[in-house]
């Protein structure tokens, strides 16, 4: 018969192990303990706030309070917002890395996915704009519908057909030639230039011959469910980058010094060369793509010149990926109201507002309320 004693003994036992975990303290009322698993095992464990690292499969103790944590194994890492349940003090988490590799295609030399911070990302309905016409582009015809893009690097976007959703980005002080979907066009140079960080000028201009020209890849970029909002360097272009869609982009191998250029100069009203002391090398790309109810996920692309590339997301599959308490991670979407305006000229614009606001021109943010600036034209605002 198992007696009183014995019962003592094995609890005593019991809390020694506990104890005896490396990182692990023995329970209190105000801790949870953390079970996490992965697969594959021996992925690296960090916890924001602690400066110690594990590795799966780890029980760890910890404060009950919010935590970040960092999962990584290869070129994957999860990052998760653990928020503690009420009713429980002891958390399981598994990390199916392979989930991870089965949803996310793409030359991706690194992906991070974050589930549990309930961010949201802009909508196709919430941005949409009436199309703006473009003229018919052939190969003779330079230029399409411009529009501002990254900041960091400086590009523009061209778009040739309103109802083709097919850009081309043209880097900043770097000879390029237009192209539409393998059409070649004009040879064009696009010159940006900021003005703190309020406003920005693109000026534009065809060339005769240049001793570098720019190589492109494309990228194929779709997702599972439609219309995931995608970033390209932090950058989302209101109302157009949502998948799917493709992108022409610049691919600079090696950086390039003292580049040549052969065009007209309209004020000498003759040829003129100008040398452009030095070109970036551009090769590597931040893609982000995000679902209102899925987890984000933002990746680094290793790309070569003169290749097409396909980017695929299935967030279904992606939010399967992690598993808290043998369920996926419940995104919440934060209940907000997006207002947006058209402002068709150069305008003064004052924003003030009884509650926070954070305001963005053309899909780059530009501040908090209050504000006082003077938007580019043709804009649209939304907070």
């Amino acid at each position: 018969m198992f007696r009183k004693e014995h019962v003592f003994t094995a609890l005593i036992m019991f809390l020694l192990t506990i104890s005896a975990i490396p990182g692990v303290n023995a329970f209190n009322g105000n801790s949870i303990m953390l079970k996490i698993e992965s697969k594959p095992s021996n992925a690296v464990i960090i916890i924001e706030g602690i400066n110690k690292t594990f590795k799966t499969p780890a029980v760890i103790e910890l404060p009950s309070k919010n935590w970040v944590i960092r999962i990584s194994s290869g070129n994957y890492t999860v990052l998760y917002n653990l928020v503690p349940p009420e009713d429980e003090r002891f958390v399981k988490i598994v990390v199916y890395f392979g989930r991870i590799d089965l949803a996310v295609k793409g030359p991706f030399k690194n992906i991070t996915v974050e589930y549990g911070f309930n961010s949201t990302v802009p909508t196709k309905e919430d941005e949409y704009v009436p199309p703006i016409a473009a003229p018919f582009w052939d190969e003779e015809v330079c230029g399409g519908i411009i529009m501002f893009g990254p900041k960091n690097p400086p590009m523009v976007i061209y778009k040739y057909d309103d109802k083709d959703p097919y850009y081309q980005l043209f880097l900043n002080s770097t000879p390029s030639i237009e192209e539409y979907r393998g059409r070649k066009g004009c040879k064009m140079i696009e010159m940006i230039y900021y003005f703190g960080n309020e406003s920005a000028m693109a000026r534009g201009f065809p060339y005769r011959e240049a001793s570098f020209i720019v190589p492109y890849s494309l990228l194929s970029i779709d997702s599972q469910p439609k219309n995931a909002t995608v970033y390209i360097f932090d950058f989302h272009r209101f109302g157009e980058w949502f998948t799917p869609f493709d992108a022409l982009v610049p691919v600079v191998m090696e950086p390039q010094r003292n580049v040549s250029l052969i065009h007209y100069d309209l004020e000498l009203g003759n040829l003129t060369t100008t040398v452009i002391p030095y070109i970036p090398e551009l090769h590597t790309y931040k893609i982000s793509m995000g679902h209102n109810g899925y987890p984000f996920l933002e990746g680094w692309l290793e790309l070569k010149p003169n290749q097409s590339y396909n980017i695929r997301v299935n967030f279904n599959i992606l939010r399967s990926a992690l598993t808290v308490n043998g369920k996926e991670v419940e995104m919440q979407v934060p209940k907000t109201k997006k207002t947006t305006y058209y402002l068709p000229n150069t305008t003064l614009l004052i924003i003030n507002s009884t509650i926070a606001l954070d305001v963005y021109i053309d899909g780059s943010y530009v501040g908090k309320h209050h504000l006082r600036m003077k938007s580019p034209a043709e804009s649209t605002i939304y907070s």
